[in-house]
């Protein structure tokens, strides 16, 4: 039996002959109950808002993503795009052609990326099933269709048709003509096009891309060869950073080979980053409600000084009496820290199934916080409590006692 504990699960649940103790001990355990909880909520808040974000994207972009280090275009045969092909975890791979260009329908005006596609492109990530009004059509019997997306759409208000009207007119600078500050409309290519649906993402995408065939934005933006990047959809049992690998060996080192996450880099580590400093914080605010115990623990030592004694007559040493209040730091932490990760996994059942907690007025894709647990912060969390609770028990056992005990 380890003597030292055993004492101290006494002295934590027995009652004390002060009522300021108790007191104390349940505002230290309350503490750091409240702190776990908060924590786990908040960082399960955040797992699922990533979640959420990643699935969007991951709708749109594609598994991987091929782009010129220099220049805009990859040049004809620049690329073995064939060899690519032929690799086994390549289901899909469609070359794509896209830039900057000005929308226009009626009176309304639109800067935009015109993203010039094959016709079967919507079996990269099956586009189609996001088109929520219209359909993915972008060529037939020699028409060509232009997919908006809902962003675009929306500050057009151009009408969708699903036959052949042209109402959506797309302008684009000549390459072959000399542009000067004042750009006037002889020294713009332009065409026209067919709405024939609008996708919804659900990301920055809705406003920035506008779907047309690979020959019609060839014929606007005046490139009859290359493209601007190509983009692979992976076998669903591919390991993608494995045939990032195979790919960049055929690329070479003049172009970049991403994959989804690399694609969005910046957003994803800003909302890392968002996530760990909140997780500081949180932590700070921890280390505050630590305190609470270490008063507890101090006062306790006052209030134990005839016990202590009683103990050094039986025999026992500084270092037993000493890990007796080590051990009662260890016992707050330990309770707290699984209450709180008890309260915060209901709160977070609670939120998947009810959803109560809101976004508040206003037009969002979300209506209540999505919430995801993940089994590294339920590990990651209770060693944060531990490291940030133990030392400060076990200084306190040991710089303050036995000096206030054998005063």
């Amino acid at each position: 039996m380890n003597v030292s504990l055993f004492i101290a699960k006494r002295y934590l649940f027995a009652k004390k002959s002060h009522n300021i103790i108790n007191i104390i001990s349940v505002v230290s355990f309350a503490g750091v109950s409240i702190a776990t909880a908060t924590l786990f909520i908040v960082l399960s808040v955040f797992n699922g808002l990533q979640h959420f974000v990643e699935q969007s994207f991951n709708a749109f972009s594609p598994d991987i993503e091929i782009t010129p280090k220099h220049g805009k275009i990859i040049p004809q045969n620049a690329i073995d795009i064939q060899q690519i092909k032929s690799l086994d975890n390549v289901e899909y791979l469609s070359g794509v052609l896209s830039d900057v260009a000005v929308f226009a329908c009626e009176d309304q005006q639109f800067i935009a990326k015109i993203k010039g596609v094959s016709p079967d492109y919507y079996r990269l990530n099956r586009l189609d099933t996001i088109v929520n009004y219209g359909r993915f059509l972008l060529e037939d019997h020699g028409f060509s269709f232009a997919v908006l997306g809902a962003g675009v759409a929306a500050h057009l208000n151009c009408p969708i048709s699903s036959s052949p009207s042209n109402t959506l007119k797309i302008y684009y600078p000549d390459r072959n003509k000399k542009l000067s500050a004042a750009v006037s409309v002889n020294a713009l290519n332009y065409q026209t096009i067919t709405p024939v649906g609008v996708f919804n993402s659900h990301t920055v995408y809705d406003v920035e891309f506008v779907f047309v065939p690979l020959s019609f934005a060839r014929s606007l933006l005046g490139y009859e060869t290359g493209y601007t990047s190509l983009e692979i959809r992976c076998k669903p049992t591919a390991k993608v950073s494995e045939l990032q690998d195979e790919i960049r060996q055929i690329t070479g080192n003049d172009f970049y080979v991403k994959n989804s996450y690399q694609q969005e880099e910046e957003l994803f580590k800003v909302m890392q980053s968002e996530k760990w400093i909140t997780y500081a914080i949180l932590s700070f605010i921890l280390l505050i409600a630590s305190f609470n115990m270490v008063g507890m623990i101090a006062i306790l030592i006052l209030e134990k000084r005839t016990s202590v004694a009683i103990l050094y007559s039986m025999g026992s040493t500084i270092k037993l009496v000493r890990r007796i209040f080590i051990y009662e730091g260890i016992l707050i932490s330990a309770l707290g820290t699984l209450t709180g990760l008890a309260l915060g996994f209901v709160f977070c059942i609670l939120q998947i199934c009810f959803g109560f907690i809101h976004f508040g007025e206003g037009s969002y894709i979300l209506t209540a916080y999505p919430v995801e647990m993940q089994w590294n912060d339920v590990l990651l969390i209770p060693l944060v409590v531990l490291l940030i609770t133990l030392p400060s028990a076990y200084l306190l056992a040991k710089k303050i006692y036995p000096k206030l005990t054998l005063q």
